[in-house]
Order: C-alpha cells, then sequence, then structure tokens
C-alpha cells in the first residue's frame, strides 16, 4: 500500500529545485558581500603602493593577503553558483519529462477508456442497425422508402465494420505509443473565440417629433416625440440637420420632456421615417478665389448705360 504521506517524484524535484533556487539566492547576496570586499582591497593596496611606505614589507603583505582572500572568496561563490544552476538545470530538465510522463500516462489512459468504450458499442450497434435493416427489407418491396433506407443501412455497415477492424487495431496501440512518447499527446480542440465588434460611439438628443430610426445593427427604433433617444452619432447629427431634434442644453428639454406622457403610436401618420428622409443635394458652396478676395472689387452695374456699336454695311 502506498504511504499517503510519501512524495511523489514531482513533488521531491519541486522540492529540490525550490531548495536549489533559495540557495542561489542566498550566495547571490554574499558575492555582493565578497565583490565589495575585494574592491576596497584592492583599492587598499593601490592607496597605499602610491602614497605609503613601500619599505614597510609588512603593511605591503598584509594588504596582499586581503586581495588574495578577498578573490579566493569571490571565486569560491561563483564555483559554487555554477554548480547550483547546473543542479537547478538537470533538476528542471527531469520535473519537465516527469509532468510529461504524467500527462502522457494519462492521456493513454483517457484513451483506453475511449476504446473499450467503441469496442463495446460497435457489437450492439450493427446488432440493431442489421435488425433494422431486416425489418425495412420485409416491406421493401412494396414500399420504396423502407427499401431505400434498409440498403442504406447494410451499405453503411458493411463500411463500418471493415473500418472498424484496422480502426480498432490502431486504436488499441495507441495507448502504448502515446507513454513510450512514439505518438504525440491527443489535444482538445481550442473553441476560437469569436470577436464581438464594438458599437460604434452614439449621442443622446431631444427628439421634436416622433421617428424611427436604424441602430448599428441595422434594427429599426422608434424615438417618441418631448422624450430623450440615444442613436448613432451619424443618425443624430441627421436628425439634428433636420430639426427633428435638438441638443440635450436645448431649454425646451427642460420645459417639454415627458409631456406626452409615453401616450405614443409608432405607426401614426405623423412619425417621421428617417429613412425614407431625402438627403440635401443642392450644389455645394464654392468659396471663391482667395486671390481676387483680397483684392476688393467692387462689381459695376452698366445694365442701364446706353451703348452706341457702329457697323459697316455696303451701299446699294
Amino acid at each position: 500500500m502506498k504511504n499517503p504521506f510519501q512524495k511523489t517524484q514531482m513533488q521531491q524535484l519541486e522540492t529540490t529545485i525550490a531548495s536549489l533556487t533559495n540557495r542561489g539566492e542566498q550566495l547571490a547576496a554574499k558575492r555582493v558581500t565578497a565583490h565589495d570586499a575585494l574592491d576596497k582591497a584592492i583599492k587598499s593596496r593601490q592607496q597605499t603602493l602610491l602614497s605609503g611606505d613601500l619599505d614597510d614589507q609588512r603593511t605591503l603583505d598584509k594588504l596582499q593577503g586581503a586581495v588574495d582572500t578577498a578573490a579566493s572568496t569571490l571565486a569560491g561563490i561563483d564555483d559554487v553558483l555554477a554548480v547550483l544552476a547546473q543542479q537547478k538545470a538537470e533538476a528542471e530538465s527531469q520535473l519537465a519529462a516527469e509532468c510529461e510522463r504524467v500527462e502522457r500516462a494519462a492521456a493513454a489512459d483517457k484513451l483506453d477508456k475511449q476504446v473499450v468504450a467503441i469496442e463495446a458499442a460497435l457489437p450492439g450497434y450493427l446488432e440493431q442497425s442489421r435488425a433494422l435493416a431486416d425489418a425495412l427489407s420485409k416491406i421493401g418491396d412494396w414500399h420504396f422508402e423502407s427499401g431505400q433506407m434498409a440498403g442504406f443501412l447494410q451499405n453503411t455497415m458493411g463500411q463500418i465494420e471493415i473500418a472498424a477492424n484496422f480502426a480498432l487495431a490502431e486504436l488499441k496501440a495507441l495507448p502504448e505509443a502515446i507513454r513510450q512518447g512514439r505518438q504525440a499527446i491527443p489535444r482538445e480542440p481550442v473553441p476560437t473565440p469569436v470577436a464581438v465588434p464594438e458599437p460604434p460611439p452614439t449621442v443622446t438628443i431631444f427628439m421634436l417629433r416622433s421617428a424611427h430610426y436604424l441602430d448599428h445593427d441595422g434594427r429599426k427604433r422608434f424615438a417618441g416625440q418631448w422624450e430623450d433617444a440615444t442613436m448613432p452619432v451619424a443618425t443624430a447629427q441627421r436628425v439634428l440637420d433636420k430639426g427633428i431634434a435638438v441638443a440635450v442644453t436645448d431649454p425646451r428639454r427642460a420645459q417639454l420632456r415627458g409631456a406626452r406622457g409615453g401616450d405614443f403610436n409608432p405607426h401614426a401618420p405623423d412619425v417621421v421615417d428617417l429613412d425614407a428622409v431625402e438627403e440635401n443635394t443642392g450644389v455645394p458652396h464654392i468659396e471663391p478665389d482667395p486671390v481676387l478676395r483680397q483684392a476688393n472689387f467692387t462689381p459695376v452695374d452698366r445694365s442701364a448705360e446706353a451703348r452706341t456699336i457702329q457697323i459697316e454695311v455696303p451701299r446699294l
């Protein structure tokens, strides 16, 4: 019987990796201290060699010893950190392999059960199909549709029996191939998220008349007179341009809002259908040339002036 308190190999590897990581962090902190100590020892030796007593060999030896000790300490920590990194990499590799082994075992066990279910259901399906085909065949001589269904069932049963002989043999071998890593782990299809388009920006306006309009989905909506209506910006601008509504800052909104008390008939003849309102098709205003505008020419009306025109005609 398995001891419930005994750690699995995966748990042991996870514990080992956590321990190595913690040890590495501690050594990294000690390395910072050792590096600072080495820098300090090197600077002290340098300062003495630059301005100290060069005949004081005892002091020089002491400073050199401090440098050697600090350098050796730093080198020792670097060596241990390299060993820790190698051990951690090996443990992580073993953990990844163990995770894959566990995943493969679970996938193989799942497929084993699925194959058993298929193999158990197949004889019953064939038996029931055969019974149905026999029953339909008995009336197929005089009932056309029954005869067609009987033929379809017999043809399908034959194809399924042939295919099952190959498929089941392959399916039974797949679980062991999955466990040994010779077959990819079957993956469930991942549903593709459907991007939902964001609706266009809307604006709220105050309706002076009842109207029908289309929302951003193309659905027909109703906006009642003397009520607020929220609609796409382009539609609202068109309504404002037609004088069918005003901005919510208009003073008429404070006086008239809700005056009808919700008494609306969307099919009344006075309801404006914005889809049927024609857009302005007038000729657009064309700005004059800026050079001519700056010249300040003054038009002169010469329509009342008398004009004399001389023409030449042949004499008779």
